[in-house]
């Protein structure tokens, strides 16, 4: 059975069965809460851009989230983040902020409610097509170091045989973490996977070869992972 790395946030466990393959969850970030205030609530929109982003928003605005929501358009960046979400939400056909930026017209008064280290190029994108933008950013991430070192000895065992990228935010925290820890560079995984193009970009930076997986699914990657490693089976 393949040992399949997937890297999360800490809030974000997957609890993954899959009969071809052994999940390791390694939590390598921490989701933290920040304070906010809403002034205005004169918003045409609201966009999710992550489940994290809906659950801290509803829990910290209680029972006004009627209020607020009822009767508003509401975008969620995909259907992990649109199953969270209490009222009727969009998806957009790409799941991610270019298939948002197509779905919002102009003129829109659109609210952002998002990660501080959220994309950048989203609420640019947005006003450029005529929509008034504001951004809330309501958490962020924080770098988790413990267990890191292990990691590197699974790595220099051979026990790892692929990692699941499912941020670009990830990415950047797996390498710097690599860089500080592991001794030997040579030690990662052959196949190291994406979810999604803002991943893929991030990865790119360090000079790794991936496999990318267009929609981001966890359960989508890990069959694609098994798949891969059937086909070179079946070549040998």
């Amino acid at each position: 059975m393949r040992r399949l790395l997937l890297l999360r946030p800490e809030e974000k466990r997957e609890e993954l069965k899959i009969e071809c393959a052994e999940i390791i969850n390694f939590p390598i970030l921490r989701l933290v809460e920040d304070d906010f205030s809403l002034n205005d609530l004169n918003f045409d929109t609201f966009i999710f851009t992550s489940k994290f982003a809906y659950i801290s928003f509803k829990r910290r605005v209680g029972k006004s989230i009627d209020e607020i929501l009822k009767g508003r358009r509401i975008i969620a960046i995909g259907e992990k983040t649109a199953s969270a979400i209490d009222f009727e939400s969009e998806i957009p056909e790409k799941q991610n902020w270019k298939g948002i930026v197509e779905m919002v017209r102009r003129g829109e008064r659109v609210l952002i409610v998002r990660s501080r280290d959220g994309n950048r190029n989203l609420p640019l994108e947005l006003e450029k097509r005529g929509a008034f933008v504001k951004t809330l950013d309501i958490y962020h991430a924080e770098r988790m170091e413990s267990g890191f070192e292990k990691l590197c000895s699974m790595f220099a065992s051979g026990s790892i045989d692929a990692i699941i990228f499912s941020s670009g935010l990830i990415a950047e925290s797996f390498f710097s973490l690599f860089e500080k820890y592991c001794v030997k560079k040579d030690l990662l995984p052959k196949l190291l996977v994406s979810l999604g193009e803002e991943t893929s970009n991030k990865l790119r930076e360090f000079n790794v070869n991936f496999i990318e997986v267009k929609k981001p699914d966890i359960s989508m990657a890990v069959r694609e992972v098994c798949n891969y490693f059937m086909e070179k089976f079946n070549n040998m």
